[in-house]
């Protein structure tokens, strides 16, 4: 008799480890190309990064062609790399930002760069939203607060601003179903959980709002129709395998969106389980097991969509600005640790959070507000910029660096308070994903300003590891999510809240968001945009 392991038979999970799925992560400043066995261990991978343009104060573009050289500069890396035949690698799945499109034509060529999820140009938009449909009508279509994030207000500056572009236009299609077709695939589609941030569904149903679309007057034939199920929808070409080094006739699978990928590899498959993602921006999903009550939920400042799993949704808490902020930070004011990195041979971030460390928890007082784009949930004040709060002469760079980490997680607990307020209940858990888990100092940080028990994961890079398992299953290659995620995602443990530390940071966190809600109320934020966009037409000084 055949023994069973995790509802699997023992002559199966013996063949599943010996395949090998392939999970491509195309982040906002890079891609990195991962290739796993079925107990979810990293074979081999590949990073590179890639550029995003900001042409005018606000706007953040993307050159297509750019992202998918990087992602094949990244896949060579980890092909070649690969101790055995690629041939045995049995699917890819990719993961993918949200809330960035391209307009394209029949042959899917881009009819401009992309407009990044991040791009604020979309403000007069956003207005129209609020007047037309007022912050609860469209919160309980959309199961988003009014944003000009979202791709809804973009598209209406798109075809109002560039309407040779709009009218040009075949599809507007999402990073994932570009990307699958620059690998091979020629089903035009559109999976759910990648446009979660597009701003444009009805969130009962999953399906596109054709009262959004009608209200704006847009149309909704510009659209893909959307796949709800995890299958093939191609295989490798000729030309990509040339370029990426995967083997020709690999079989192609969606993933889902970056975040829901994420939730995917860091096993967040049932309700009261979190995962964080800290990569460029921090995003906070938790799964809901059935579609959310937004009667009850109209001021919660949460957002809710589609899992990466098909027929279950979820909810989010964003940040975003976090690990951009530690960027910024490392750019601009972390020379000496660059310096010394690449003397030693050693990760700058690392040196950084060695210098943050040197400071006590609280930063003497010094905090850090990391709104660079926005402040997203749960408050969404577009006009948010960021700043610093009081220093004075005793603070040094240990502080301030210090201060950056916490204030990251400040605006994370917002978020964190708000989830759990619309679950009911306090998280078991949240797990750390992406590449500011890797650090456990800020991983306690973390534990520390929530209040809550946190993992890191085996496998930080969980938006790779969930597009490899939703890749395999939508291939056939894997039975299941759930038997997946069982036998391919490990924690390291949990990682608790010091209560002498939480019980300072309750104390600054409230003087954190006090002064966020104090400044807004104020309409400090609205006052110092519409000062920049004034002085944006005034000529430099020389």
């Amino acid at each position: 008799m055949k023994t069973r392991h995790n509802g699997v038979a023992h002559d199966e999970r013996l063949l599943i480890v010996s395949k090998y799925f392939a999970g491509i992560d195309a982040g906002t400043t890079g891609a990195s190309v991962i290739i796993f066995d079925g107990t979810g261990k990293m074979i081999s991978s590949g990073y590179r990064e890639y550029r995003t343009k900001h042409p005018h104060p606000g706007w953040v573009d993307q050159d297509m062609h750019e992202l998918w050289a990087g992602i094949c500069d990244a896949a060579k890396q980890a092909t070649s790399s690969f101790p055995g035949d690629v041939k045995d690698i049995v699917s890819i799945g990719v993961s993918s930002q949200r809330g960035s499109f391209i307009p394209i034509d029949q042959i899917w060529t881009p009819l401009s760069d992309a407009i990044v999820w991040s791009d604020g140009r979309s403000n007069k938009q956003t207005a129209w939203m609020k007047e037309e449909f007022g912050e609860e009508g469209y919160y309980g279509i959309s199961g988003l607060n009014i944003s000009s994030l979202w791709v809804y207000p973009k598209l209406m500056w798109l075809k109002e601003n560039w309407p040779e572009i709009y009218r040009n236009t075949w599809k507007i299609v999402n990073g994932q179903e570009w990307i699958l077709h620059q690998l091979g695939s020629d089903e035009l589609f559109a999976d759910p959980s990648a446009l979660n941030y597009n701003g444009m569904f009805d969130i009962q149903t999953l399906d596109y709002s054709s009262e959004l679309f009608s209200r704006a007057g847009l149309d909704l034939d510009l659209m893909p129709p959307l796949l709800h199920e995890l299958r093939p929808v191609g295989e490798v070409s000729a030309a990509a395998a040339e370029a990426t080094g995967f083997a020709k006739g690999t079989v192609l699978s969606p993933g889902g969106g970056d975040q829901q990928c994420a939730a995917v590899g860091s096993g967040v498959n049932r309700q009261g389980l979190a995962e964080l993602s800290l990569g460029t921006a921090a995003v906070m999903v938790a799964q809901l097991d059935e579609a959310p009550d937004m009667a009850q939920n109209l001021q919660s400042g949460v957002s809710f969509g589609a899992h990466a799993i098909p027929g279950r949704w979820d909810m989010e808490g964003t940040a975003h600005a976090a690990g951009e902020v530690l960027r910024w930070w490392r750019d601009t004011y972390g020379q000496p640790e660059v310096r010394a990195a690449q003397e030693l041979d050693l990760n700058p971030y690392d040196l950084i959070t060695l210098e943050a460390a040197k400071a006590p928890v609280g930063s003497h007082g010094l905090i850090f507000f990391p709104f660079f784009n926005s402040q997203a949930n749960p408050y969404f004040h577009d006009n948010a910029r960021g700043g610093m709060l009081g220093i004075t002469q005793i603070h040094t760079r240990a502080h301030a660096a210090r201060a950056v980490l916490e204030g990251v997680a400040y605006e994370l607990r917002m978020s964190v308070e708000a989830m759990e307020n619309a679950m009911g209940e306090p998280f078991e858990t949240i797990r750390l994903s992406g590449g500011g888990a890797k650090s456990l100092f800020w991983s306690q940080v973390q534990a520390d300003i929530y209040g809550r028990p946190v993992e890191r994961l085996i496998v930080s890079e969980c938006a790779a590891l969930g597009a490899a398992i939703l890749g395999g299953v939508g291939a056939g290659a894997l039975p299941s999510v759930d038997t997946a995620i069982e036998n391919m995602v490990h924690t390291r443990g949990f990682i608790y809240p010091n209560e002498a530390n939480h019980a300072v940071y309750n104390e600054y966190y409230e003087i954190f968001k006090k002064a966020f809600l104090a400044w807004a109320e104020a309409d400090v934020y609205n006052d110092l945009a519409a000062v920049n966009e004034k002085m944006a037409n005034v000529p430099a000084a020389n």
